[in-house]
């Protein structure tokens, strides 16, 4: 079992508008392996959301050091393979 890592990086909105996001970001993936990303999109748990079926691509941030605004720096992380980890399940929204 391995783990796929892909950079993300999220930006501090600097917009006098109160409607504009406080964020913005990417998710980095190289064009050699769109493939694998849809493949892994495919194969990931579905949840309801609202009674829509849905996959979460999973996304993990840290505290950015560097050029303004860049807020964050994460990757998304998915874990491939012949087993899964053991997954703690989604708790219900009262």
């Amino acid at each position: 079992m391995s783990n796929t890592n892909f950079n993300a990086v999220l930006f501090n909105g600097n917009n006098s508008n109160p409607r504009a996001p406080q964020l913005s970001g990417f998710v980095s993936i190289p064009v050699s392996q769109v493939d694998q990303v849809i493949a892994l999109l495919q194969a990931q748990r579905r949840f309801s959301d609202n009674g829509v079926e849905t996959v979460r691509l999973p996304l993990s941030f840290w505290q950015a050091q560097g050029k303004a605004p860049l807020a964050y720096k994460g990757q998304s992380s998915f874990w491939t393979g012949t087993s899964v980890p053991a997954v703690d399940p989604t708790p219900a929204v009262a």
